[in-house]
């Protein structure tokens, strides 16, 4: 990797040294140095802070380092976004292109992960024979579960175990009421998309970067019309079936974080909802 400066550009603001947290920029003889280019995580810091154009860095893309317009950065509008995304469980039998989910993803890049990691996958499911194969599979499961608590040994074996107090449980219990009914996919919903967000299974923080990643595209798919949902029970039965495991085509030393199903909600919304009072404590 080759990290350098251009001296007839360079102001020596040291805004690259203040802001590069890997110690890659030092002050050497009062002038700016990338004296340790081996500690660098790629985070393209130094590039985005540097007012006068002056760093080159091989390792990272160019044609994607550009201006930043803030006049674009409404804080109204994002409150809107926000307040008005609502998760979606019943969509439109409508695909989404291609190139829409592959512009999502795109976005999602952006979204920030521990030490700059960027350990983030995803495997997207548009097969729509496959999906309804998986509601029924997870559903059959949930069944199973639900029906061991009929007998006196089965109840005492979910108790045993804590299945009881996990909240899937009592889930498919009324997912087996309703779905026998109505013929109503409760687990994904009918949807056209399912993605699966998957990192390393041993490295820190990547749950917590799953779920960012996931957060950004909940948030970005609804400016573009469309809706998702998280589908926990996908993602716990992913974590105990390698049979599950090995039809998504998941890794062995990956391991999914989170699950989202996607598509055009059949309704919209007309107003915001309620929410309680965050919890803040202040020290």
């Amino acid at each position: 990797m080759r990290i350098e400066k251009i001296e007839d550009k360079c102001s020596e603001c040291m805004l690259c040294v203040h802001d590069c947290v890997m110690g890659v920029w030092r002050v050497v003889d009062g002038q700016s140095r990338p004296v340790a280019v081996d500690l660098c995580n790629g985070c393209s810091h130094c590039i985005a802070i540097c007012p006068c154009d002056a760093i080159v860095h091989d390792g990272l893309r160019k044609e994607e380092l550009a201006g930043i317009n803030r006049k674009n950065l409404n804080p109204d509008v994002y409150r809107d976004i926000v307040m008005s995304r609502r998760s979606i469980r019943q969509f439109r039998n409508e695909p989404v292109p291609r190139e829409l989910i592959e512009k999502v993803l795109d976005l999602v890049r952006y979204a920030p992960t521990a030490r700059n990691h960027q350990d983030v996958g995803y495997i997207v499911v548009t097969d729509k024979p496959l999906i309804e194969k998986t509601a029924a599979d997870l559903f059959g499961w949930g069944n199973r579960l639900y029906n061991m608590t009929t007998s006196g040994i089965g109840r005492r074996i979910i108790n045993l175990t804590g299945l009881n107090k996990n909240p899937y449980y009592n889930l498919m219990a009324y997912v087996q009421m309703q779905n026998a009914e109505k013929g109503r996919d409760y687990i994904l919903h009918h949807a056209p998309v399912v993605i699966l967000i998957h990192a390393a299974k041993r490295k820190m923080f990547v749950c917590d970067d799953s779920n960012i990643a996931a957060a950004t595209i909940i948030n970005y798919a609804h400016t573009l019309g469309l809706g998702t949902c998280f589908v926990g029970m996908m993602t716990l039965m992913l974590r105990f079936s390698g049979r599950l495991r090995k039809t998504f085509g998941v890794p062995d030393n990956r391991r999914v974080y989170a699950t989202l199903v996607m598509g055009y909600p059949a309704y919209r919304y007309k107003n915001t909802v309620s929410r309680k009072k965050a919890e803040v404590q202040w020290r």
